[in-house]
């Protein structure tokens, strides 16, 4: 019954006339963390990771303030974590990894002119590359996780942002939070799960 109401209000939504649509380009910063279900040691503090990323979109508007947009992303992941090692020094291991998501998101506004909004929807993302690092004071290594990693992610969005045009241009700036909802990890033990929880922090540009 859920997924009939879900199709119907998918093709009312579709049906409603188009009001404006633009093409979006953007660029950021990605703060990326992993969740994992067991919790860490006190000796093994974990932090996020900031990278890059960047992507281009489709956003089709059906009145002046509700509006669909689709994006393709570059999208990585990862974490940071460090553990003690001999001597009392420490050993630190950081995982990265990029991909390629697809994000969904209703996008609702509230001003005409200087126009802040929110947006909310999902998104399904592909892994491209999965790789841990160590480094200590004996030296560092590096593994390929690729193939360790299910290579298929999907998840939530919110977010929100403000719009603003300068001259014939729009321009926004947008903060999302990514809650991976897939587990990471291939062959899980039993209970034993590890989820994308990552935050962009983008510029862009609305053709």
């Amino acid at each position: 019954m859920k997924k009939i109401f879900a199709a119907c209000a998918l093709v009312c939504l579709l049906s409603l006339p188009a009001f404006s649509s633009g093409l979006l380009f953007h660029f950021g910063a990605a703060i990326t963390d992993i969740k994992y279900s067991e919790t860490l040691p006190p000796d093994e503090p974990k932090k996020a990771t900031l990278q890059f990323t960047g992507g281009f979109g489709y956003e089709l508007s059906f009145t002046q303030n509700i509006a669909l947009e689709f994006d393709l992303v570059y999208a990585p992941g990862g974490t940071s974590y460090t553990h003690p090692w001999w001597g009392g020094s420490t050993c630190k291991h950081t995982i990265k990894g990029y991909g390629i998501g697809l994000p969904v998101v209703l996008k609702i506004s509230f001003l005409s002119s200087i126009k802040p909004y929110i947006v909310g929807g999902g998104m399904i993302g592909y892994t491209l590359s999965q790789k841990e690092t160590y480094v200590n004071e004996d030296g560092s290594d590096e593994w390929d996780l690729t193939d360790d990693v299910n290579r298929f992610q999907y998840g939530l969005v919110f977010g929100g942002g403000v719009e603003f045009g300068l001259g014939s241009m729009r321009f926004y700036v947008e903060g999302r939070y990514i809650m991976g909802l897939s587990n990471l990890f291939k062959n899980p033990w039993p209970g034993e799960k590890a989820t994308i929880q990552n935050i962009f922090i983008v510029v862009g540009y609305k053709i």
